[in-house]
């Protein structure tokens, strides 16, 4: 296997460790995470929160959904959220609509892995469009 199949393989991180998540995450950063109540679904980091007076928190959102019924978008949050150290984090779920907040436990965070940064220097972006425009 190559190094750029290596390079997208998702990371395993621990659940367990709050404060390690918050530390190791960015906001931007893409994880895939799996709890007791939901399957895997691949979310994007919008927001670490380190230790403070609250426990850590990671906010995270999953790519906005258009529901058949009204063609109303639907955006889900996920706030993860631990109450002590290496005790699993709770994941609370949040469906935003243009009319309301809906909110529901999706239980504890069972897994997590953090994918790389797929990035494409600028100059190549550029080259590419440019052989694309001469053909």
């Amino acid at each position: 296997m190559s190094t750029d199949q290596h390079a997208i393989i998702p990371k395993p991180l621990n659940p367990r460790d709050a404060d390690g998540l918050v530390q190791q995450l960015a906001p931007g950063d893409r994880v895939r995470i799996t709890t007791t109540e939901l399957p895997r679904t691949i979310c994007t980091v919008q927001e670490t929160r380190p230790i403070t007076s609250h426990a850590p928190q990671l906010v995270l959102t999953a790519p906005p959904m258009t529901t058949t019924a009204q063609d109303d978008s639907q955006q889900a949050t996920f706030h993860c959220t631990a109450t002590h150290a290496d005790s699993p984090m709770t994941v609370l779920e949040y469906i935003h609509t243009a009319t309301d907040t809906t909110a529901r436990c999706l239980g504890s965070l069972t897994t997590i892995a953090h994918f790389p940064r797929l990035s494409t220097p600028t100059e190549d972006i550029a080259a590419t469009a440019e052989v694309a425009a001469n053909e």
